[in-house]
């Protein structure tokens, strides 16, 4: 091995070239600063400031600025304006927002609101109130810093995806931004904005539709105000109240339709512009048209056109008034459904209502107002311009229906328009009136199409213009086609006559009849008289208290003279040759009033049916004929011994039913007597028999009562000119068939129904005896006293009277009638009812014989038993205080009551008869005692003080019984004594007796 020196080496060092990585580090530094700085610069905000008129719930650095719900800024300082009257809200907007910062920027604050429209910013209950913004987005203003917030959204943005319309309106109504637009009540959209178009003078309504119902918006829709109610009514079918839901009511509203009479149009586009009517009514009319109009026609605009009571357009607006033709140009809005009638042949003519003393026209438009008619025709050419007529106009021949002439020389209250009546129905109308010569008339006439079969060659026309009236005691009764006829008057028509008929055609004419009464007496006959005097044009013919025809002319003759009568054609069975006539006076009073003639009407011709052949002339004889017993009906003569207020033509009533006349009167040979002659209608002269009672139903008959007032009459006829009736007892009487029977008549009903049986009484004492008592078995009556005689007794009286069928079997040996009058005191009244009447006759039943003559009794007899309840004898040594009708008391109850009171036979006792009520005969045994509870008890001492004891305040006063009774014996069948003592005064032993004793059942 060798040995080397080793040398330390020394370092080459080679200078190196470019800038060191070190440096990188700042560098890198230095550019990161300088990006944030630059993105600093370029993402700095926007301030703006904003001029609030409330700033309530803005706070700093919270309260953002929102678009379309994305934050874009947010408030960084609020400040108050110099003047104290708004604020200053400074935003720092985001950058990105610059561009859009232009004047036509808006901001506005955005909280929850409640409305009826609904519910409006309902996200800041859970994020606070914000303010938003609606850019400038198309660029067109200018940069600006500086903003005015709105009061409210503007309206709503065109962008937005929906359709956009605009209604065209005169006047806004209650419509408000938000107010909701509805499609058959549907809401589809809303109002979104509101603006004055200074340009054509309407109000501009931006309405927004949603995008899912745009398409029910077509080209030709029509948009109405649907804001609150819409009236309607008329008399005939009342009020009617339309709305479309409660926001429209309070808030307003649009809806919108399809329009009804045409076809629809494609959907309408955004900006499309629609006319906004006031109502739905204006809205449905889409055709216009023009009326030239009278200058006093009193049409006003909104004046309806209608037609049948149909509204088919309106009035909308006056385009020309000229004050020298004295014309007014209307313009009119119709429903296109009309159109196809609207030709050169359609008439329009004004509706108003018309007072004068004829009476009220078109009553109805008193709630529509005056308004326009229209008479629609297919026939001529298209037109849109009309003359309106002031008044209907006549029916030219070619409307439906019939078209007839009326000659008359007296129009009374008859118009144009007065109506024309069949059987009280409105069947056509007067369309003209024609004045051809001083004397004649012509009314032109138009008969509806469903009513012209009614008119025949044989159809008579009546005036039947005012009232007929029908007045009596019965009451008051008016008659009238309908109250246009009282008030304007009519005409009526029927086919009154028989014959042959030929066709009715247009143009025909027939006379026009003063009244119905001359157009039914359509029979004619001759009457012959050799004195006029009471006769007239006019005097009345009556047959059975009914008008059946008239005089309708006279002619003069030296010795005689003839009446020409026509009498109705259904009476043509009176033409017989033994049928009489003759004048009466009727002496006019308030007893009934037949038609408005009557209260002068005087004199007239009654008639009495007869037989024999047929005939048309007769003799009119001046006082009432005595009939031939061959008229028809039953012939019979009354007897009456005193004088009547009967006079001929009286009526014979039955059961208020007329059932015959009064034909004449008379004398007998001797004048002791009046004989009046009869008739009774053939269908009621089976009510007539042997035991028929006339009797005279003139004047009234009043009974009265404490317990009530009667008022009787036949009718009311009976009570001023007399009548008669008649009273049929249950009988089996045939009826008559004899011809000429006599009868007597009595003065009344009670004396007819009393007749039944005669009798007499002779009383010894005379106190409230006299005429008209009734005499009455338990307070019903069957019977009257007619006649008391003083004069052929040196003491008392003798009381004749009848007893009525039901009473006359009392008429037997054994009963016993006495005077019962009205007992009055502090209990125990009796017969109150007597009080007024001044007593009765009462009957006690007998069994024995007949027998009609009788002494009254000066007291009731004694009643000993009744024929139910337990009838039991008390036995007393006076009578004290107890009195016929004494309560019978047990434990102060009453059970019974006392029935009758008599001496014994022996004299030396008294009986007094008790009847217990049946439910109560078990308290009642052998043991039983009775006491007298007249009185009272009194029992007074130094310490106990004073002790009253009575039954009850009844016994008190007036007296009573009383009964207790021991345990009962268990013996059955148990017999009860004939008689019981009736002690003065309770033993105190009794007053602790109270068995239990069962009661007997209802």
């Amino acid at each position: 091995m060798s040995n080397k020196e080793h040398r330390p080496l020394d370092a080459i060092i080679s200078p190196k070239e470019g800038v060191s990585a070190v440096w990188l580090v700042p560098v890198i530094a230095l550019l990161f600063g300088a990006w944030l700085l630059i993105k600093a610069v370029y993402e700095r905000g926007v301030y703006i400031t904003v001029q609030f008129n409330n700033a309530s719930g803005i706070v700093v650095g919270k309260t953002e600025v929102r678009y379309k719900g994305l934050p874009i800024g947010v408030v960084r300082q609020v400040e108050v304006t110099d003047d104290l009257q708004s604020l200053l809200v400074k935003i720092e907007m985001v950058s990105s927002s610059e561009e859009l910062l232009t004047n036509n920027t808006k901001f506005w604050y955005v909280t929850a609101d409640v409305s009826f429209q609904g519910v409006t910013g309902l996200d800041t209950l859970l994020s606070g109130s914000y303010i938003r913004v609606q850019p400038d987005l198309e660029h067109r203003g200018n940069p600006s810093r500086f903003f005015v917030a709105l009061n409210e959204a503007p309206e709503l943005e065109k962008s937005t995806p929906g359709l956009h319309l605009t209604l065209k309106t005169q006047s806004l109504g209650s419509i408000n931004k938000n107010s909701p637009v509805t499609f058959k009540q549907i809401p589809v959209g809303n109002v979104s904005g509101v603006q004055y178009n200074i340009d054509d003078g309407t109000v501009d309504i931006s309405v927004f539709i949603k995008p899912e119902h745009a398409y029910l918006v077509k080209e030709n829709s029509i948009f109405w105000n649907a804001s609150g109610f819409e009236f309607t009514g008329s008399l005939t079918s009342g009020i009617k109240v339309k709305t479309e839901s409660i926001g429209t009511i309070i808030s307003g509203g649009i809806a919108f339709d399809d329009p009804k009479f045409s076809t629809p149009l494609p959907p309408a586009k955004s900006g499309d512009e629609f006319v906004l009517h006031p109502d739905f009514q204006t809205a449905e009319m889409g055709h216009e048209i023009t009326l030239m109009l009278d200058w006093d026609t009193g049409i006003d605009r909104g004046a309806l056109i209608e037609y049948q009571g149909l509204t088919l357009g309106v009035i909308d607006a006056f385009s020309k008034i000229d004050p020298k033709t004295r014309k007014i140009t209307a313009l009119a809005k119709v429903s296109p459904r009309v159109v196809p009638y609207l030709t050169s042949d359609s008439q329009f003519y004004t509706v108003t209502p018309e007072f004068d003393l004829g009476g009220v026209t078109n009553l109805h438009t008193l709630l529509k107002g005056p308004h326009l008619s229209l008479r629609p025709s297919l026939k001529g050419e298209p037109q849109t311009t009309f003359n309106v007529y002031a008044h209907r106009p006549a029916y030219t021949y070619d409307e439906p229906g019939l078209h007839l002439m009326l000659t008359t020389n007296k129009m009374s209250s008859l118009k144009v328009g007065t109506n024309i009546y069949f059987k009280k129905q409105v069947v056509g109308s007067i369309q003209a009136i024609e004045n051809k010569t001083s004397e004649e008339v012509l009314v032109h006439i138009h008969i509806k199409e469903k009513y012209k079969q009614y008119v025949t060659s044989n159809t008579r026309f009546w005036n039947t213009s005012g009232i007929k009236v029908t007045a009596g005691i019965q009451g008051l009764a008016l008659k009238a086609n309908s109250l246009q006829s009282i008030l304007a008057g009519g005409i009526s028509f029927g086919t009154l006559t028989k014959g042959s008929t030929q066709p009715v055609k247009n143009g025909d004419v027939f006379p026009l009849l003063a009244n119905r009464k001359i157009a039914k007496q359509s029979l004619p006959i001759t009457l012959s008289v050799n004195d006029i005097k009471g006769v007239k044009m006019g005097t009345r013919v009556i047959y059975r208290g009914h008008v059946i025809g008239s005089v309708h002319s006279i002619a003069h003759g030296q010795e005689y003279h003839q009446l020409a009568i026509g009498l109705l054609p259904e009476f043509d069975y009176l033409l017989k040759s033994s049928t009489k006539f003759w004048l009466v006076d009727p002496k006019l009073s308030l007893s009934g009033i037949t038609d408005t003639d009557a209260l002068f009407g005087g004199n007239y011709i009654a008639v009495a049916e007869g037989k024999g052949e047929v005939t048309n002339k007769f003799v009119l004889h001046l006082n009432p004929p005595a009939l031939d017993t061959s008229a028809r009906g039953l012939q019979l003569t009354l007897i009456s011994s005193t004088g009547t207020r009967l006079v001929p033509g009286n009526p014979i009533d039955y059961k208020g039913i007329e059932v015959g006349r009064i034909d004449s009167l008379a004398l007998s040979e001797a004048g002791d007597e009046t004989r009046i002659s009869i008739s009774i209608y053939e269908q009621y002269q089976h009510l007539i028999n042997h035991h028929t009672r006339f009797y005279s139903a003139s004047g009234l008959t009043i009974t009265t009562s404490l317990t009530g007032f009667a008022l009787n009459a036949e009718s009311a006829e009976t009570i001023l000119r007399g009548g008669l009736s008649f009273y049929n007892p249950k009988s089996d009487a045939q009826p008559i068939t004899q011809e000429g029977e006599r009868f007597t008549l009595f003065s009344d009903f009670d004396e007819a129904k009393m007749a039944g049986k005669a009798i007499k009484i002779k009383f010894a004492r005379i106190t409230g005896l006299k005429p008209g008592l009734s005499i009455k078995f338990h307070q019903q009556k069957i019977g009257t006293i007619s006649y008391v005689d003083f004069a052929s007794q040196t003491q008392g009286a003798i009381a004749y009277g009848y007893l009525n069928d039901y009473g006359k079997k009392f008429a037997v040996e054994g009963s016993r009638f006495y005077y019962e009058e009205a007992k009055l005191g502090l209990v125990g009244n009796k017969h109150i009812g007597a009080a007024l009447q001044g007593g009765f006759i009462a009957v006690s039943p007998g069994n024995g014989p007949p027998k009609a003559d009788f002494i009254a009794t000066n007291s009731p007899p004694a009643i000993t038993a009744l024929p139910f309840g337990l009838n039991i004898t008390l036995v007393a040594n006076s009578l004290g205080s107890v009195r016929v009708g004494n309560p019978v008391l047990y434990k102060q109850v009453p059970v019974g009551s006392v029935i009758g009171i008599d001496l014994a036979e022996s004299a030396d006792k008294v009986n007094i008869y008790v009847n217990i009520e049946k439910r109560y005969r078990t308290l009642v045994t052998s043991e039983t005692q009775f006491w007298n509870t007249s009185g009272f008890n009194m029992e007074a001492g130094l310490f106990a003080g004073v002790t009253i004891e009575s039954e009850s305040l009844e016994t008190i006063m007036s007296g009573g019984i009383a009964f207790a009774t021991p345990k009962p014996s268990t013996k059955s069948n148990q017999v009860l004594p004939p008689t019981f003592k009736l002690h003065q005064s309770m033993k105190k032993e009794w007053r602790s007796w109270s068995p239990k004793i069962e009661l007997i059942s209802h």
